[in-house]
């Protein structure tokens, strides 16, 4: 999943926008070397508690650049709210607003200290002797646009994103601009494709 949203273009066009696209691409190196032993790892995992660790680590550092590359596309998601013009007063603060010195500095100590993990796993690898193969599982090499997202990751947000709408639609109510309503959770929920999803949502259009 990871390395499928690498190669999105939305994240590729933001990315080099901030200047960190030559890391992502040397994290994505490392992915492939990593993913070519990955199935025989899984295989051999249950005769090696050693595997099972380094397995555990890999996992683990999945998920944090999981955390990242939501962040990334949540810059994107804000950056065509403000392009968006009219509903920028009222949207803005719906998405949290990043100073860019500070986003730019951040993102790049946590690709940085991802992409220092990534490269140590790797490493380990070798001492356990895997084999390459193909893995022949399917992975979605992700190429959208913000007006679209992987329905495959929709199924039983439709009521978190009710709730999320619910409340925008009170906030606008009552005063001019709507509250920041914060989606937080473990790397891999979907918090960025809910975020989408009540963005793309026919009445946030109609209303902000």
């Amino acid at each position: 999943k990871v390395l499928g949203r690498l190669g999105s273009v939305a994240l590729q066009e933001i990315s080099l926008a901030w200047g960190v696209k030559e890391e992502l691409d040397k994290i994505e190196g490392t992915l492939r070397t990593i993913k070519a032993v990955l199935l025989d790892a899984e295989k051999k995992q249950e005769e090696s508690n050693q595997l099972k660790v380094w397995l555990g680590k890999l996992r683990d550092v999945f998920l944090d650049a999981e955390d990242v590359l939501d962040e990334f596309e949540c810059e994107a998601l804000r950056q065509q709210v403000v392009n968006c013009g009219s509903i920028f007063g009222k949207v803005r603060r719906f998405f949290s607003y990043s100073n860019p010195l500070l986003f730019r500095f951040r993102m790049g100590r946590n690709i940085k200290e991802i992409k220092e993990r990534l490269d140590e796993v790797a490493a380990e690898k070798d001492k356990f002797k895997l084999e390459g193969g193909v893995d022949r599982r399917v992975v979605y090499r992700v190429r959208e646009s913000y007006s679209f997202f992987n329905t495959c990751d929709v199924i039983g947000r439709e009521n978190d994103k009710e709730i999320i709408i619910d409340l925008l639609m009170q906030s606008n109510d009552h005063v001019e601009s709507v509250s920041v309503i914060p989606i937080v959770g473990i790397g891999g929920l979907g918090k960025t494709t809910l975020a989408k999803m009540v963005f793309n949502d026919e009445r946030m259009i109609n209303n902000f």
